[in-house]
């Protein structure tokens, strides 16, 4: 799936760089000025195609991976974590640290 569409960034970039050359020779409209088409017909039409390709392309794909798994072989490991008991921990929490009176209050205004 990524390839297609990196294909069809690709077909984007090339049209980007050569429209004028699209426009004036691969356009299929260039005799109907008033579509203002500048080639975009023969983007869509590449794009269309890359499309159809892609989509025949990803099934023989996954039609290979589904014969290439041998699903007998397939084993889930599953491992369970006891907790320690003796576990220590090095944290300890503040002596004298209030959270309330370490706020900013600004002075009152008389």
């Amino acid at each position: 799936m990524s390839f297609q569409s990196a294909l069809k960034l690709g077909i984007v970039a090339w049209y980007q760089v050569n429209k004028t050359y699209v426009a004036t020779v691969l356009c299929e409209n260039k005799d109907k000025p008033q579509m203002k088409c500048c080639g975009k017909c023969y983007l869509r039409k590449q794009l269309n195609k890359t499309e159809g390709s892609g989509s025949q392309q990803s099934k023989s794909l996954s039609d290979d991976w589904v014969e290439f798994i041998p699903a007998n072989k397939i084993e889930i490991a599953l491992h369970y974590f006891e907790p320690r008991s003796d576990f220590q921990s090095s944290y300890h929490a503040p002596i004298g640290y209030d959270p309330i009176s370490s706020v900013f209050h600004p002075p009152p205004v008389c």
